[in-house]
């Protein structure tokens, strides 16, 4: 797997835990759990962009 689906899967959990904790109890957590969900998600949908603009460069 790719560092990028990797991060994007960790961050998405953390975010996802983070959110679970704040439904239960302590609410402000939603400030930090909703960015890493979806920093997680744009990683794991964005992934290989990189080359494919590398590639038109040359």
């Amino acid at each position: 797997m790719r560092s990028q689906v990797i991060w994007g899967i960790v961050l998405t959990a953390i975010g996802a835990a983070i959110a679970l904790i704040a439904v239960l109890g302590i609410p402000f957590l939603l400030i930090y759990s909703i960015p890493l969900i979806v920093i997680g998600l744009a990683l794991i949908i964005w992934r290989g962009r990189e080359e494919v603009l590398e590639a038109i460069k040359e």
